[in-house]
């Protein structure tokens, strides 16, 4: 099993970070602060529970004036950097920490996000920033969308997603996201992949909620350049995974009328946790022209209520030449994982072809 991500926080990697903080900060007692982050609770502590603790034991070592304590974080991540550190998750209190004192310093606080951020994401702590002072900070997040440094392009669309993973919503946004989309027009076309993906991980939450405003800006941005090509296509997964049929019509998907499905078939109707489902069947193009395929298939895995629920996964997309016949087999894997929980008794596996559920069969799971 693989190791909690709250235990990269070993004694080793503080000594290393004092280490450095030394540098930039001789004042620092290096005993002192890893007495307070090691507390009796710490070890019951979560990563995020660790981490705003760590932003709480800095404020004990910086100075009580925000201003003042900004150099200190500014040069600590310059020099973890040249030490040839990578920020990561597990450098997140440094961002904490301004979200924590810098609140009320906006233009003090997001000038050192503007710095800190290329070296560890402050995605989570301008969020705060936004809700506070909209108008603001958005319009500070469109000039970074422009700066040369791609972690700071990339924050300027990364903070502002309306459904950002780990962080509460940004409920304006979700309610009218067109403060957003001026921002990501400076990004459709970004030569930084890291860029790219956050544009379309933002355009997929404007998608959930705003789908038809989505596939507006998708037909204006499609077939533009390869990189907003890519952009489209990526954000578009969640309405391809549902079904939605202006979304399967803009990517060239064939109506289903043209395509049959024959031959659907378990391997076994019978599986134990740990076991593969392996289904087969046959895909076949009825016209004399190609046709362009999404491959999905749903399992509808059964709940402690007794009902069922779908969860849909790929197959694969290609093209499929004129009355060509296809033979597709797969197999699922019916493990135990930490975000699912089985209960045994019937299930059901279905076939999605272009967004549209065909055939369906039943199988026996035993836990």
């Amino acid at each position: 099993m693989a190791e909690a991500l709250k235990e990269v926080y070993t004694k080793a990697f503080f000594e290393q970070l004092l280490s450095t903080f030394q540098k930039v900060l001789p004042s620092i007692n290096k005993e002192g602060f890893l007495e307070k982050i090691f507390t009796p609770s710490w070890k019951k502590l979560e990563l995020k529970a660790r981490i705003s603790h760590i932003a709480e034991v800095m404020q004990h070592c910086l100075p009580a004036n925000f201003k003042q304590a900004v150099p200190y974080l500014i040069n600590l991540t310059e020099e973890l950097e040249r030490n040839g550190v990578k920020g990561g998750y597990e450098h997140l209190f440094i961002p904490e920490y301004i979200e924590k004192k810098g609140l009320n310093e906006e233009k003090i606080a997001l000038n050192c996000i503007e710095k800190v951020t290329q070296f560890v994401s402050c995605e989570f702590a301008i969020r705060p920033f936004i809700t506070q002072n909209q108008q603001s900070v958005m319009s500070q997040l469109y000039k970074w969308s422009k700066h040369p440094n791609e972690n700071v392009r990339r924050l300027a669309s990364e903070g502002c997603r309306p459904r950002l993973p780990w962080s509460a919503a940004l409920i304006n946004f979700k309610k009218d996201p067109t403060p957003i989309l001026h921002i990501l027009e400076n990004l459709k076309s970004d030569n930084s992949l890291y860029v790219r993906k956050s544009v379309a991980n933002n355009l997929n939450d404007i998608s959930k909620d705003h789908p038809e405003l989505f596939l507006q800006l998708a037909n204006r941005w499609k077939g533009k350049n390869e990189h907003s090509d890519w952009i489209v296509k990526h954000a578009a997964r969640t309405l391809l995974k549902s079904g939605n049929a202006r979304a399967m019509q803009l990517f060239g998907y064939a109506a289903n009328h043209k395509l049959s499905i024959k031959d659907f078939n378990l391997a076994s109707t019978s599986i134990q946790l740990g076991e593969q489902v392996n289904f087969s069947f046959l895909l076949e193009n009825k016209v004399n022209q190609p046709l362009k395929v999404r491959l999905e298939y749903g399992i509808y895995f059964k709940k402690q209520s007794g009902a069922n629920t779908r969860k849909v996964f790929k197959i694969s997309e290609r093209n499929i030449n004129p009355k060509e016949q296809l033979r597709v087999q797969k197999a699922h894997f019916i493990k135990a994982i930490s975000t699912r929980k089985y209960y045994a008794g019937e299930q059901f596996i279905s076939l999605i072809i272009n967004g549209v559920e065909l055939d369906q069969l039943a199988f026996e799971l035993e836990l």
